[in-house]
């Protein structure tokens, strides 16, 4: 008697996670869509036109979610949060010599490119801001090029995102500084930041000159932090109800400077970062086929660049074509020259200059050059 043999097909093992936040990706997608969002609507608002877009905007942000109605400071918070998720967790494996290294050389080469893109524009008659400035000499170039534009006067919004930047190389440079202690006592840097900020909230309406250079810092680093414990309470290092505490120290720093006036977004400040946090933490872990997409992941390498040019490219294509083009029309052809001038800086500024670092880093590897 023969006996058949009924094989089971081989059972397919689960998808093995690799340890990466791909929902870090998309979020980062999602904050350069909405920095770009934010400033069409704005030049919308500036030549006082309509579109339909800024209608559907206005009822979703302001009447419903009681945000800015150009949605402004979503990207950024969104950003920001993600930030210091990010340079936390890179701390792990990172001496604090090459984490200011790191992160520096990632910023300054397209810096360098596009702020003098910007000064070629302003100097061709151009705007690339919701200001019309007039010609910049050598001297604001280089202001901007190594973020001192603030400093001048009268203040220059070479690149007026560009803000941002300043903000985070100043967390940069404390969470370099605090690197031994986050790798032994993770809670004490957050507690730390959290009493500079506070103290220098307190002196900022004493010193004229502190108060203008020194209280966006204090403003706007509690939002980093916040993400810098969300990174913290999910490696372990941080308890989670320690950490819910500390941010909220944070959090209300920020509310406190809210109601000092020194914001500049407009209305709903706080509650767009609060925002910000919530979908950051719910969406972080994501490892679904989106997140973890080949496209999300090629644009989010992508985003620094789409933050940097993307007012280089929309506000000259806006102001050219709108009195001649449809409405409609332009924003596309805006936000097609965005595209390619974002993809032509990433594939010949960004990408080539990190090769180089990494090259240069493993030549000192070899050679025993100290991190």
């Amino acid at each position: 008697m023969s006996t058949t043999e009924v094989r089971q097909p081989p059972k397919t093992a689960p998808a093995k996670r690799d340890g990466y936040l791909h929902g870090l990706d998309l979020l980062r997608v999602i904050a350069s869509c909405a920095v770009v969002f934010t400033h069409v609507l704005a030049w919308f608002a500036g030549v006082t036109e309509e579109w339909w877009a800024w209608t559907w905007t206005k009822w979703v942000s302001a009447d419903t979610l009681h945000l800015h109605p150009w949605i402004s400071f979503v990207g950024v918070a969104f950003f920001f949060v993600v930030s210091g998720v990010v340079v936390t967790h890179v701390t792990n494996r990172e001496t604090p010599g090459q984490f200011l290294r790191r992160r520096v050389t990632r910023l300054a080469p397209l810096l360098f490119v596009v702020t003098f893109l910007g000064w070629c524009l302003i100097n061709f008659g151009l705007r690339i801001s919701r200001v019309w400035e007039g010609p910049l000499g050598v001297d604001k170039l280089l202001l901007g090029m190594v973020l001192g534009n603030s400093f001048a006067e009268p203040d220059v919004a070479l690149l007026a995102i560009t803000w941002t930047l300043r903000v985070q190389i100043v967390f940069y440079v404390l969470v370099a500084l605090s690197i031994p202690l986050l790798r032994t006592w993770a809670w004490v840097p957050p507690l730390v930041i959290a009493a500079l900020s506070c103290l220098t909230l307190l002196a900022a309406p004493h010193n004229e000159f502190f108060g203008a250079h020194f209280t966006g810092f204090a403003t706007y680093i509690p939002i980093l932090c916040m993400g810098q414990l969300i990174s913290l309470v999910h490696s372990g290092k941080v308890h989670p109800v320690a950490g819910v505490a500390i941010g909220s120290v944070h959090f209300l720093l920020l509310v406190w400077a809210d109601k000092l006036g020194l914001t500049f977004q407009g209305d709903g400040v706080p509650r767009t970062v609060l925002l910000a946090v919530l979908v950051v933490v719910l969406l972080m872990k994501a490892q679904d086929r989106v997140s973890r997409s080949a496209f999300v992941k090629a644009w989010a390498k992508r985003t620094y660049a789409i933050y940097l040019v993307h007012v280089c490219a929309i506000y000259p294509v806006f102001d050219t074509l709108m009195p001649h083009l449809d409405e409609n029309l332009v924003v596309l052809i805006g936000l097609a020259v965005t595209y390619l001038a974002s993809e032509a800086l990433h594939r010949w500024v960004e990408m080539p200059a990190d090769r180089a670092i990494r090259r240069w880093e493993r030549r000192g590897s070899v050679t025993g050059r100290p991190g």
